[in-house]
């Protein structure tokens, strides 16, 4: 398939471009797999602190807010909030703290690695409902920082700052 990375017209399902959150500054920027700008987003009122970001199928944004309690935020291209997940009302999950890294299955459902309290979580974006992922590993997950989803393999990769500094490696 041949397509024009350049063209920032270009649905997601299109292109793979690559999303930075820059905390400091509070806004992302989207840049083509050749590393031309695409696009800069000022992240407004209700998302600080922006720790990662990537691209839903719909264009919109999911941005990992670094706090405690912690909060990811689904954006528009204009930055502005179209919905925050926190702590969930459908479960008892409790709050996040510090949420890092993130990755979106093919239904756009997210997950997220909740850092400090050593866990991945699972936000079902139809019903809102927020659960943890029952992920066994000798000696639990270690302060989770990267999130990698292989849906064509069945796979999900987590990486660990903390412990061992392992890469877990989970099927199906």
């Amino acid at each position: 398939m041949s397509t024009n990375l350049d063209d920032a017209s270009k649905t997601s399902e299109q292109v793979h471009n690559l999303v930075v959150a820059c905390c400091d500054e509070n806004k992302l920027q989207e840049y083509t797999t050749y590393g031309s700008l695409v696009r800069e987003i000022c992240l407004q009122a209700g998302v600080t602190s922006a720790r990662h970001a990537i691209q839903l199928s719909t264009g919109h944004y999911v941005v990992s807010q670094y706090t405690s309690p912690g909060v990811i935020s689904v954006v528009e291209v204009d930055g502005q909030v179209i919905h925050s997940y926190g702590q969930s009302q459908t479960s008892d999950v409790g709050q996040m703290k510090c949420p890092s890294s993130l990755a979106v299955t093919k239904n756009d459902d997210i997950l997220v690695a909740d850092e400090d309290n050593n866990r991945i979580l699972s936000i079902i974006r139809s019903t809102g409902c927020v659960q943890e992922l029952a992920l066994s590993v000798d000696g639990g997950i270690q302060y989770p920082s990267g999130l990698c989803l292989d849906e064509s393999q069945g796979r999900l990769y987590v990486g660990e700052w903390s412990g061992q500094c392992r890469v877990l490696v989970f099927e199906d």
